[in-house]
């Protein structure tokens, strides 16, 4: 990764462990410690010394890696087995080469080495790829079918301290006699040596954990305390519950949870450093004992780093930082399984002046968020002192592997956010890449960032979503939700967009997404930044007031009148209800059995001319499946048949025919599950009543772009000589406007589309908030069709409004609550791009 650290080339550091006669005192294989290779001191220190080369032995407790070997600069650096993937540490500081030898296989046939963006060269031979690193970095390798191999290459270690001296207390020595056999426990004596550090006269102390196993219950970090744990240390989490305190019980999992290692609240001056492990032996304490930790608690504290250590196997959330300011997390590594909930990597909560930098972080759930909580959450009950805000937080140079969001915001905001950064960070594999989770509180999120994002692989799923990003209030504990505002994605580099449509949804037009700036964000296969939200797939949207992106900003395109909308749906099996396909939510579903048989159709009430399917595919989608279409419902004519259905988005065309009935007909899907879809929308030609109408309207601006004509002059999209109608009267107070159509003769009519505007930074802008619609046969005496109050600022899609069939010739859109318009002065307003009518049953 690039930092300060690697500018630090041809520093001759040769401290290292490897297990060489007369390097390595005897009581290292006494301990466990393996060996990795036997060279000669002068060749091997040569070695070393030519990029000031770290290597640290594999702790006892830990298996040897049956998939990799690695070597650096020709020496071995042991692979340590684990469970989805195997991992190597080592310290370099400079250019080196590494040879990763696949074990099992003769041959390699493809591979991938993540971070994409530094484009790494290698070579293959036989089994073996080598290739070449400039500096310290971490890495994901993955090789044919392997499970991946993390290699986690650091910077040299510049602050590593002397195993004895003043005030140093090495908990090996006489004093204290910790077992680095892992078979006694030494709890209470690294727990004496660290109050004696705490207490030395002389400032702050240091606690040496030299290379081996220590199993030891709960620790408490008191002010002016550094702890050091050599490279080969472990500190082992035992996993009995007699052996902790329950400092909560999570509700969630109905699983008592202890602060194994924590500060002591109101300390100061705090510092965990060095290159050995923290193990919190996560699945083992949860399978036997159903109980788990939070391996690291820094909570009422001041001025804390922690730098360069391994954290492993958390059965909670790992690191959880509480109610503590001016914290930093440097050379971070959070080791944690693929196969266990509620395993977050570091989670900021109700914090200040906190910095996260060069870390990797691997869970199933988010490596890297923040969150704010309150007394009345389980995991804040026991928290000291009153709910904070989160504010001035950066995480920079992340590399992060999840199933839920790689990069978060939330999901609890009980209290404030700001000012909230995550930079230089690399998706490696997310069901989400990054976003803001607003699900519980009300507290406001204001000044979030997430610049110089590559994502990589949208390719893991945990839940309905598969998107690149995500930013929802959700509401979903009761307390209305909690504003969002400025919002900055800048430079960001999308090589998979997911499945999924990504989402920008307020909770209400109160509580709303605000001051949106999308800067150069960069959809697979362009080398041009995307110009409108639908070339980003940010297509379920609700809630937000104008997005700005730059460089260059386009009209959004406006979708095909869809035929479907609103109409009856049914299914071969449900497990969620059919009509959820057809609602126009982008966040509801239908799902099906978890068969291959499966279909799912819709009823249209009428005869029309089809011409095209567009399906917005859930996780589970079709691989084979034909569209049908029928005009009895009994006898079907396949229109499309794919046997290479991928998932996302599938707009398919056809020729042109005439039917009532479309449904999807699934023979095989793509997943576990069954078939569900976002949305499932009809095209075909319509007959827009409007056109070439007389239209009138209470007021209107009439210029070059915006008049009454250009109501219904077919353009349904805001662009330059024809944005549409706007009206132009009161414009600082809410008042009343309307808009008249005069069809020429008098027409059956049931429905009124109504297309949003949709010029740069005003989608949605001036849609009314109540507004009722109203027929005449002669204009003078009228009839109300429809009344429709609190509606939604609306995205770019164009809005649908049935009523009962009848016959009229002028059509009336009457606003009694107008939106007022922040990027026009807040002015009231009422207007349209586009007016359409049709007779029922589209």
């Amino acid at each position: 990764m690039v930092h300060a650290q690697w500018k630090r080339l041809g520093i001759a550091l040769v401290l290292f462990w490897v297990s060489v006669a007369g390097i390595i005192p005897p009581k290292a294989e006494a301990v466990g410690i393996s060996p990795t290779q036997q060279v000669t001191p002068t060749s091997e220190a040569a070695a070393l010394a030519a990029a000031s080369l770290s290597i640290y032995p594999r702790p006892s407790i830990y298996n040897a890696s049956t998939s990799y070997e690695l070597k650096a600069n020709t020496l071995s650096v042991p692979v340590i087995s684990y469970a989805q993937y195997d991992y190597a540490h080592f310290s370099v500081g400079g250019q080196v080469t590494l040879e990763v030898t696949a074990l099992g296989q003769t041959a390699i046939t493809s591979y991938t080495i993540s971070p994409k963006k530094w484009n790494i060269p290698a070579s293959k031979s036989g089994n073996k790829l080598t290739f070449t690193l400039a500096s310290d970095e971490y890495l994901i390798v993955k090789i044919d079918s392997k499970k991946e191999l993390i290699i986690a290459a650091d910077p040299p270690e510049t602050d590593q301290p002397s195993a004895s001296g003043a005030g140093i207390y090495n908990v090996t020595s006489a004093g204290y006699a910790a077992d680095p056999s892992g078979v006694a426990m030494s709890t209470g004596a690294i727990q004496q040596a660290i109050h004696d550090a705490s207490a030395y006269a002389g400032g702050q102390g240091i606690v040496y954990i030299p290379p081996g196993v220590y199993r030891v219950g709960n620790l408490e970090l008191p002010s002016d305390v550094a702890v050091y744990l050599a490279g080969g240390a472990v500190l082992r989490f035992t996993g009995v519950p007699q052996d902790y305190t329950a400092h909560w019980h999570k509700n969630s999992q109905d699983r008592d949870i202890t602060w194994w290692i924590y500060t002591q609240p109101g300390s100061t001056n705090i510092k965990l450093y060095g290159r050995g492990t923290l193990d919190g032996n996560g699945k083992y304490a949860v399978d036997t004992y159903d109980f788990a930790n939070n391996i690291l608690v820094p909570i009422g504290t001041s001025h804390f780093s922690l730098d360069g250590l391994i954290i492993r196997d958390s059965g909670s959330w790992a690191v959880t930082p509480a109610r503590s300011d001016h914290l930093t997390f440097t050379n971070m590594k959070l080791f944690n399984r693929l196969d266990m909930g509620e395993n977050d990597g570091i989670d900021i909560n109700e914090s200040q002046d906190v910095t996260v930098t060069n870390a990797i972080g691997i869970a199933l759930d988010d490596p890297f968020s923040t969150k704010t909580w309150d007394q009345t959450v389980d995991i804040s009950l026991s928290w000291p002192g009153a709910p904070e805000p989160n504010t001035r937080i950066v995480f920079d140079d992340l590399l992060a592997w999840t199933y839920c969001y790689a990069f978060k915001v939330g999901q609890g905001v009980r209290q404030n956010q700001s000012e909230i950064t995550f930079r230089n960070g690399v998706v490696y594999n997310a069901s989400v890449g990054f976003g803001i989770d607003h699900k519980y509180g009300s507290g406001a999120i204001t000044g979030v960032t997430f610049e110089n994002i590559d994502v990589e692989q949208i390719g893991t799923w945990l839940g309905p979503l598969r998107s690149w990003s995500d930013f929802v209030i959700a509401g979903a504990d009761g307390f209305g939700g909690g504003p969002i505002n400025t919002l900055t994605l800048r430079n960001i580099n999308v090589r998979d967009k997911g499945q999924s449509a990504a989402r920008l949804r307020g909770y209400s037009d109160s509580v709303k997404i605000q001051n949106v700036t999308l800067d150069r964000v960069y959809m697979p296969g362009s080398s041009s930044p995307a110009q409108t939200l639908a070339e980003m797939n940010i297509l379920s949207r609700a809630y937000h007031t104008p997005v700005t992106i730059l460089p260059v900003q386009a009209p959004e395109p406006v979708q095909r009148v869809n035929l479907a909308a609103g109409k009856l749906a049914t299914a071969s099996s449900s497990k969620a209800d059919p009509s959820l396909s057809v609602d126009g939510n982008l966040s509801t579903r239908w799902g099906s059995n978890y068969t291959d048989n499966e279909w799912y159709s819709v009823d249209l009430g009428s005869a029309a001319r089809l011409d095209g399917v567009k399906m917005y595919w859930e996780v589970a989608y079709g691989k084979n499946y034909t569209i049908q279409t029928s005009l009895n419902g009994t006898n079907w004519t396949t229109v499309y048949s794919t046997t290479a259905g991928d998932g996302g988005t599938d707009d398919i065309a056809f020729a042109p025919i005439n039917a009532r009935y479309v449904r999807m007909n699934g023979t095989l899907r793509g997943s576990i599950y069954g078939y569900s879809i976002w949305e499932f929308e009809v095209y075909g030609e319509t007959s827009n009543l409007a056109a070439g109408a007389s239209v009138s309207a209470s007021s209107s601006v009439e210029n070059s772009n915006w008049s009454t004509v250009r109501a219904v002059d077919g353009q349904r999209s805001s662009v330059a000589g024809s944005m549409g109608w706007t009206s132009n009267n009161s414009l600082t107070v809410d008042h009343t406007e309307s808009v008249t159509l005069d069809l020429g003769s008098a027409k059956g009519v049931g429905r009124v589309d109504l297309y949003p505007r949709n010029d740069a930074g005003n989608v949605g802008q001036n849609f009314p908030v109540d507004f009722i619609i109203r027929t005449s046969t002669d204009n003078v005496n009228w009839t109300t069709v429809k009344t429709v109050t609190n509606y939604a600022q609306p995205g770019n899609t164009v809005q649908h409004f049935d009523f009962n069939a009848s016959s009229a010739r002028w059509i009336r859109i009457e606003g009694t609550k107008l939106r007022a318009n922040p990027t026009d002065a807040n002015r009231y307003r009422m207007a349209f791009a586009e007016i359409e009518v049709y007779k029922s049953a589209q």
